[in-house]
């Protein structure tokens, strides 16, 4: 089960890339329709846990595959299928849409943070607020062709959402010991992004020597060490980490603790499933 990589880049159906970005892996090595395969895959990520979400919150009273709640699982759907789309053809206007749906996804679970239980005045304005800062920035990251405008309003994006996750679960979860496990698992996701972006930044600067190691050992164990992939994969569960609490969050039922895990996936549900245990027998959920 071990067989040498080719003996240079392969050339593929989406011509010359076009990107400004063309990661560590090597361009069309598995197949002459995707330029970067594993890349690639491994944005299916984004794309199960967001239908994991869907099939959440579709039944739900409150809920629909159009609702404030699966706005940002569509989100994050939206950011596998377009992220999957820049990594196979390598071109300029597919990494364009990589960039923007990064917006799409939290900027959904920004709105939704933002507009819960607000009247509607405020939930009209904030949103708009929202819309109305992101299209300027969206349309000047393609015009321009930059990067920090982009990447200083996604950063600003994600430490907005953090702060109001944190003070909905203390207005939301009155039981210290339930707090502090909601608070661990949310941490938690932010710590499976951060690891992710050591692991880019490893991809990025150290492709060289990655490239090596990957030749050395050969396909498919080679697979391992595609370390943009597991970014994608790492992001993917904490993404799903901080959009299924804020769900849980703004979706708590008085009274009840029984399977409030239920519809929710790894590791999400492992947590859920033992608030119960740290209620110390008050129902407070």
């Amino acid at each position: 089960m071990r067989w040498d990589y080719a003996e240079g880049p392969g050339h593929g159906a989406w011509g010359t890339p076009s990107s400004n970005f063309n990661f560590c892996e090597e361009d069309y090595v598995i197949t002459h329709y995707i330029a970067e395969f594993v890349n690639t895959l491994t944005n299916l990520t984004y794309v199960i846990y967001g239908i994991h979400g869907l099939r959440r919150v579709s039944p739900r009273k409150d809920g629909g595959l159009f609702s404030t709640l699966a706005f940002p699982y569509w989100g994050l759907i939206g950011v596998g299928v377009l992220s999957a789309w820049f990594h196979a053809t390598l071109n300029y206007h597919s990494q364009m849409g990589d960039d923007l749906s990064m917006f799409l996804a939290v900027g959904a679970l920004l709105n939704q943070l933002q507009t819960f239980n607000q009247p509607l005045p405020t939930r009209r304005f904030r949103t708009l607020l929202i819309v109305g800062i992101l299209i300027p920035v969206s349309v000047y990251h393609c015009w321009a062709d930059e990067l920090y405008v982009h990447q200083i309003t996604f950063a600003t994006m994600v430490l907005l959402c953090g702060r109001e996750i944190r003070k909905l679960v203390r207005e939301r979860v009155p039981n210290a010991e339930q707090r502090s496990k909601i608070l661990s698992l949310a941490n938690g996701g932010l710590a499976t992004g951060l690891f992710g972006y050591f692991l880019w930044n490893i991809d990025e600067h150290f492709c060289e020597r990655v490239t090596a190691v990957k030749h050395a050992i050969g396909l498919p164990w080679a697979f391992i060490f595609e370390l943009h992939g597991w970014w994608h994969i790492l992001t993917g569960i904490g993404a799903y980490v901080g959009m299924a609490v804020v769900e849980y969050l703004v979706t708590i039922e008085d009274g009840r603790t029984d399977k409030v895990e239920d519809g929710f996936v790894w590791p999400v549900s492992a947590v859920l499933r033992n608030l119960d245990a740290a209620s110390s027998g008050k129902k407070t959920l």
